[in-house]
């Protein structure tokens, strides 16, 4: 059984994450400025991936030290492998949810028209291969973990104390679709965060959730790469 994440301890989190981002992303924009002000205004991209991959890597380190370093993202946020049966029906779901989400923004298109993917949006940025060699190892693996950390692991751990399972279920996807900023792809994201969060809450852990999570960036990179490479 998951042991109850108090929101104190989600506080804390919050804080030491906001912390760290503001001292590693301050000091890149400064050396930027400051010490490679040539090289970064001719690679805005580049530094625009170190920010981002920055960003993730500071979320990291704040549940590192907020839940005690590796241990405890293991035994306190149950980042660990189960089996691999809940490894293949996690992803079977990270399947169905792509089906069902497809078909709700099908029914949906109508009505707010077709959401843009910020997939492409992102990696057209550049093909420079600094920027590539930064933002798909941080798309595809780096904000799986933290995100799935973060909301399955610390939210969802702290809401699965207060409410029933199914309604910590239904708010911790509620919350990991918004805070995502895409209202365009809200539904999609609240889908796939269902599906996320309901097996984080039956197999008692993150890892099969971020499997899921990396399956869907990694095939959302390949497809992107794939449109991109023909000029669409």
């Amino acid at each position: 059984m998951s042991e109850r994440i108090s929101g104190r301890r989600l506080l804390l989190t919050l804080g030491l994450w906001a912390g760290l981002v503001v001292v590693a992303l301050g000091a890149t924009i400064l050396a930027g400025r400051l010490l490679f002000r040539s090289w970064a205004v001719g690679h805005r991209a580049d530094l625009g991936a170190i920010l981002v991959a920055e960003a993730y890597l500071a979320l990291l380190g704040a549940l590192l030290l907020a839940f005690g370093g590796p241990p405890g993202l293991r035994d306190r946020l149950r980042f660990r492998f189960t089996s691999f049966v809940d490894l293949s029906v996690a992803l079977m779901l990270w399947f169905a949810a792509l089906v069902v989400g497809g078909f709700v923004t099908a029914a949906l298109t109508p009505l707010f028209g077709r959401p843009q993917s910020n997939t492409v949006a992102l990696l057209g940025q550049s093909f420079d291969p600094l920027f590539v060699a930064l933002i798909v190892p941080t798309v595809c693996l780096l904000a799986p973990v933290c995100e799935e950390l973060l909301f399955r692991g610390v939210l969802y751990g702290w809401l699965a104390g207060l409410l029933p399972v199914w309604l910590a279920v239904i708010v911790t996807a509620a919350v990991f679709a918004g805070a995502h900023l895409l209202p365009l792809l809200f539904p999609v994201l609240f889908v796939f965060g269902l599906a996320a969060t309901f097996v984080r809450a039956r197999t008692d852990s993150t890892f099969n959730s971020f499997a899921m999570h990396a399956t869907q960036n990694t095939i959302a990179v390949v497809a992107t790469y794939a449109l991109l490479s023909q000029g669409r």
